[in-house]
């Protein structure tokens, strides 16, 4: 770097910038802003001088409306992606005959959008952002064509992992003002994914999402206009800053860990058996290793100073008790939905929709009353109360013949309060740590959301398979053990089929299988509960 170079401390104009003019010269086109009232200048009565920018503004965005469509649509497709398969899981694990699995369209997706959402801020700073949303629309496009044509479970996997790399990137890349389209796409995949399938088949759930894809990738590519800034670092010495070995431990750490459940519930694998337990050790060695290389690393992506004071770390840890138990209950009650009730794809979707409307307003509700009342701990800790109370109610009186319009009711419930909640904890969070922080404490709120989602689903799901092998071979003992394999892995298929004494004790064994997962539910959510009332309340 050159002497002439600038600096993050040179002035924003520069040495030989020319002075700002003073208010004499502003005249007609842009009159001099009147110093402040409190400042005793400026009579309260006299009316600011009015600048006109109206047309300006209107100018702007009829040229930047392209470059909003594409982010727009990028965004909404991402948030579509993550959701849909909540209701096609029971569809696809069927048609492969590997039910046992479906549990992991979901656990594959969050493994890659947890593994490159740390990374994809860094790599716009060496890529640009043009090229960082360049490559996130790549991997998830290239994930959702993989799903579209995916000839084997095994296949589908690896390319919801793709899916999900990609996904982490499009929420990381573009600015928060999109949010909305994230709520709105992920209201609308358990239904678009359910009535397109029970109409075309599971695939054009996934070949409806190419589209819009490739118009935003067309729109970014020639729309997405960012000059290049000479930096301080070259290229390379930012790629070197990357926190690479943190990356590859916090993955082999979550992979390991859900591959191991997985095995001793799909596979009947004992926790004795080497792969097993060697899966179980490597997860274990690799937790501290990656604190070590978050302790050493330039720009970590954990910043483990957040951990070691108390009131950030229990606002991290309300984020990672309540994406676990939200991921949780949004991939399993499909799974009653279907098997249990005897739902179809697009009625499951239409049960599951106010229940995804509830909870985004219940969000804007949340920002509304901590903005009037100024106060977030005791609302916060009210609204925790609800899921785990919910989860009660689930675990103890629904039924086989539970009336849909309860349904409706209550998961909508249930949803009013995880979506108030991470309003209220990003308040926390924002508010314990120093302005100089923020940025980081973000990082760190986003990361733990996305392990939480990760552990969760992977927990629950080893928790209703556990539950429905035991279950089932209780319920059927005598019969065939290809029977119970078959109800297994081939739900959808299989339940038709069998008569109504049969029938029924195998969706009463996946009742109790869900039952289950909500017990774990209820103890996460519990626990939130305990973690929302230790937090400490800060003037807003």
């Amino acid at each position: 770097m050159t002497a002439d170079s600038p600096s993050d401390r040179s002035p924003l104009l520069g040495a030989g910038a020319a002075p700002i003019p003073d208010s004499a010269t502003y005249g007609a086109t842009a009159p001099a802003p009147p110093p402040d009232e409190e400042g005793g200048l400026v009579d309260a009565a006299t009316p600011a001088p009015k600048v006109h920018v109206e047309e300006k503004q209107a100018k702007k965005f009829k040229e930047i409306w392209p470059l909003c469509i594409g982010l727009w649509t990028a965004v909404f497709c991402s948030a579509l992606g993550g959701t849909i398969v909540a209701n096609l899981q029971i569809e696809i694990g069927s048609y492969f005959r590997a039910g046992s699995l479906a549990s992991w369209l979901g656990t594959g997706y969050l493994l890659g959008l947890t593994a490159m959402t740390p990374l994809y801020g860094r790599l716009a700073q060496v890529m640009g952002r043009k090229g960082a949303m360049m490559l996130a629309l790549s991997f998830f496009f290239t994930g959702t064509l993989m799903c579209a044509i995916a000839p084997s479970m095994n296949f589908i996997l690896v390319a919801r992992c793709i899916a999900g790399a990609g996904s982490g990137g499009l929420l990381t890349v573009t600015v928060s003002g999109v949010n909305v389209l994230f709520g709105a796409g992920a209201a609308l995949g358990a239904v678009m994914g359910g009535a397109v399938s029970d109409r075309f088949g599971w695939r054009m759930a996934f070949w409806a999402q190419i589209p819009p894809i490739l118009l935003a990738t067309i729109l970014v590519i020639t729309q997405v206009h960012v000059p290049h800034v000479k930096g301080e670092l070259s290229a390379w010495e930012k790629v070197k800053r990357i926190d690479w070995a943190g990356s590859v431990a916090l993955m082999v750490c979550m992979s390991t860990l859900s591959i191991a459940s997985s095995l001793t519930t799909s596979s009947n694998y004992a926790l004795t058996h080497p792969l097993v337990a060697g899966l179980f050790a490597t997860s274990a060695l690799t937790l501290p290793i990656f604190i070590i290389i978050e302790r050493r690393a330039a720009e970590p992506i954990l910043p483990m100073s957040m951990l070691t004071r108390l009131q950030p770390s229990l606002a991290l840890g309300g984020f990672f008790l309540l994406t676990a138990s939200n991921f949780s209950r949004l991939y399993m009650q499909p799974v009653y939905l279907h098997v249990t009730r005897g739902l179809n794809g697009g009625q499951t979707g239409l049960v599951l929709l106010p229940s995804s409307i509830v909870g985004s307003a219940s969000s804007l509700y949340a920002g509304w009353h901590m903005r009037h009342w100024k106060e977030y701990k005791w609302f916060q800790f009210a609204v925790s109360l609800i899921p785990w109370l919910q989860g009660l109610s689930i675990m103890l009186s629904w039924g086989p013949e539970t009336n849909v319009h309860r349904l409706w009711v209550e998961m909508a419930i249930g949803a009013l309060g995880g979506g108030a909640i991470i309003t209220s904890l990003l308040t926390t969070l924002v508010a314990c740590v120093e302005p100089s922080e923020m940025s980081l404490a973000i990082s760190a709120c986003y990361l733990f959301r996305a392990i939480g989602q990760v552990i969760g689903v992977a927990i629950a799901a080893a928790i209703q398979q556990s539950v429905l092998a035991s279950s089932l071979a209780t319920r059927l003992e005598g019969y065939p053990a290809d029977l119970i394999k078959a109800i297994i892995q081939e739900p959808a298929r299989v339940l038709p089929e069998l008569d109504g004494w049969v029938a029924m004790q195998a969706k009463l064994a996946y009742l109790a299988s869900i039952q289950g997962v909500f017990g774990f539910v209820v103890g996460g959510s519990f626990v939130l509960s305990l973690v929302c009332l230790a937090i400490r309340a800060r003037p807003l």
